[in-house]
């Protein structure tokens, strides 16, 4: 055997072993770069009553880079079908939920109102971020960020395959609601593979909620929420309202640890009055980091006492203010009227009932557990 013969055979194996390696090694950093890509996103639903500070734990969310977040989908479902009552309407709007989380949006298509070619058919599009930023909407944003009149104005010519394809971008996928006032409807989703569903679920004082409800006209979502087939449900829709998120907490209660990691329970006082520490209990649960510019912004969205009431929703004002607001405007004889419907949800989450007008005026008082 020559030695030139030797020398060839040695360098194919060189060769062949050289190439193997490197084959090896970018076979395996593709295959963690491409595990990297496919983690399994993460799906949260904020659920809650109406003037209860939903939107706020939204804004949360959607001031968070990491978010693709979606503000009330279920309103086009419910402006839909106004005529129908909100026992039949939970389904199609758990089912829509469902297709939103894995970024399906043609149900939505079909119950928003037009033809269903732009996002700005639906409701409230301008409250998402990311709908308001590439690859959806590629006008550029202000150096101070998201600005939702901004995104009203530039971006409303968006068709929704855009905003399918900016919600695969997101790991994170964050709807907030109102109008699920039954948990059992949304226990299938708990049992989808494709879903890593978690549930925040904000209660307020049904009196500061009474107060709240003053100021806005919400004829058409009570109409549905009174409008139901069974006699328990007689009575004020702020009683109905008080029954529903009390049975939501007692369901997942009794559900033990099937639910117990996947569903937590934030107060709105509680919030108001800590904002940073349960912000940060919220963006754990929901497996997200806070960054200085989410602290700075918190901060400053739950301290400034001004409001600019030309813009849909203000969300800048002294959040410690807010809650105890109720006590100034409400009647005391109302107030009473309140705790009777609503005395199982108060016991349940913690508020005090008030004994006299006085007490109810003494602000160094606190009917919040």
């Amino acid at each position: 055997m020559s030695i030139r013969f030797i020398f060839c055979f040695c360098l194919l194996l060189f060769i062949i072993f050289f190439s193997y390696q490197f084959y090896r090694v970018s076979f395996v950093s593709n295959s963690s770069k491409s595990y990297e890509k496919k983690k399994a996103p993460i799906h949260v639903l904020i659920i809650s009553s109406w003037r209860s500070g939903s939107s706020f734990i939204g804004q949360i969310f959607n001031h968070h880079p990491d978010v693709f977040y979606l503000f009330e989908p279920g309103h086009s479902v419910w402006m839909r079908f106004n005529k129908e009552g909100a026992n039949l309407l939970h389904y199609p709007v758990r089912d829509l939920i469902h297709s939103l989380f894995t970024c399906d949006v043609t149900p939505l298509q079909e119950y928003v109102y037009g033809n269903g070619q732009y996002i700005s058919s639906m409701s409230f599009f301008a409250e998402s971020r990311a709908l308001c930023s590439p690859p959806s909407c590629s006008y550029p944003m202000p150096p101070e960020g998201y600005n939702r009149s901004k995104c009203f104005q530039h971006c409303r010519n968006i068709p929704f395959d855009k905003m399918a394809k900016a919600c695969d971008t997101y790991n994170h996928r964050v709807m907030k609601t109102v109008r699920i006032l039954d948990f059992s409807v949304l226990l299938p989703l708990f049992r989808d593979p494709a879903l890593d569903l978690r549930i925040i679920h904000l209660v307020r004082d049904p009196r500061a909620i009474a107060s709240s409800r003053r100021y806005f006209s919400l004829t058409t979502d009570d109409q549905i929420v009174l409008k139901e087939h069974d006699k328990a449900t007689k009575g004020p829709v702020l009683a109905k309202i008080c029954r529903a998120q009390a049975n939501i907490n007692r369901m997942v209660t009794a559900a033990g640890n099937y639910l117990k990691s996947r569903y937590v329970l934030i107060r709105h006082e509680d919030l108001s009055r800590e904002p940073l520490v349960n912000v940060q209990k919220i963006y754990t649960f929901s497996g997200l980091k806070m960054t200085p510019e989410m602290e700075r912004w918190i901060y400053n969205v739950t301290h400034v006492d001004a409001e600019d009431q030309s813009i849909f929703m203000p969300f800048s004002r002294q959040s410690t203010k807010v809650i105890q607001r109720w006590r100034q405007i409400l009647d005391f004889k109302y107030v009473k009227e309140i705790e009777e419907h609503c005395k199982e949800a108060m016991d349940l989450f913690g508020y005090l009932p008030v004994n006299s007008t006085s007490d109810q005026k003494n602000m160094s008082l606190d009917f919040v557990l």
